[in-house]
């Protein structure tokens, strides 16, 4: 098999993973189920990912660099830019492009099951995929707050921001199936940027004072 060939069998698993693991949860899918999916054999997920365990990794870092990938966006603000602009930035960096983005619904009951059953899989990707994200959050935030604000009112400030933001990809099924009156597409989705950004200055500025 050529190096395309080899790429797409791995592409493969991960979605089929993905899809899997997000319906039925780490325990409950099979990589027996997983390798039909994505049309492959049993020996193919030992190649790629070694074991279920390091495939269930992989799939959840791969999910995390997707919902929270600031640095995503060709028009990010460079650091010279005003702390609005940044703001801003950061949070367009998280809400998806589309409010009907099928990853970011992914994303979000993958986590609701780790939270239900716990596998240990978030000690892994905690340094290398949720605390770089957090510690941007933090940096974004910090020029609203005084010098002096303690450590633990920080991070809870960068932990509120990110929620502002991952809601909505949460929700995306909810919309999609009609029970949410938020309008769909691309251009909502700049809206909606434009709307937690304003609701964020109120919240940061008036904290500020």
């Amino acid at each position: 098999m050529d190096r395309v060939g080899r790429q797409n069998t791995k592409e493969r698993l991960l979605e089929a993973a993905r899809g899997l693991f997000a319906e039925r949860g780490f325990h409950n899918a099979t990589v027996r189920d997983i390798a039909a999916r994505a049309n492959t054999n049993l020996a193919s997920i030992n190649y790629y990912f070694r074991s279920k365990d390091d495939l269930y990794r992989e799939v959840l870092s791969h999910s995390f660099r997707k919902a929270i990938d600031t640095d995503d966006h060709g028009d990010a603000p460079a650091e010279a830019d005003s702390r609005e602009d940044r703001l801003k930035g950061f949070i367009r960096g998280i809400i998806p492009k589309s409010i009907e983005d099928g990853e970011g619904a992914q994303h979000m009951r993958l986590l609701a099951w780790e939270m239900l059953s716990p596998t240990g899989a978030l000690d892994h990707i905690e340094e290398t995929e949720i605390k770089p994200h957090l510690d941007r959050a933090k940096e974004v935030v910090r020029p609203f707050l005084a010098p002096d604000t303690p450590a633990a009112d920080l991070a809870a400030a960068a932990l509120w921001l990110v929620g502002q933001c991952l809601i909505f990809r949460g929700l995306a099924e909810r919309v999609r199936l009609g029970f949410m009156p938020i309008p769909t597409g691309a251009d909502h989705a700049e809206r909606l940027v434009a709307l937690v950004t304003d609701l964020s200055l109120r919240g940061l500025v008036s904290k500020s004072l």
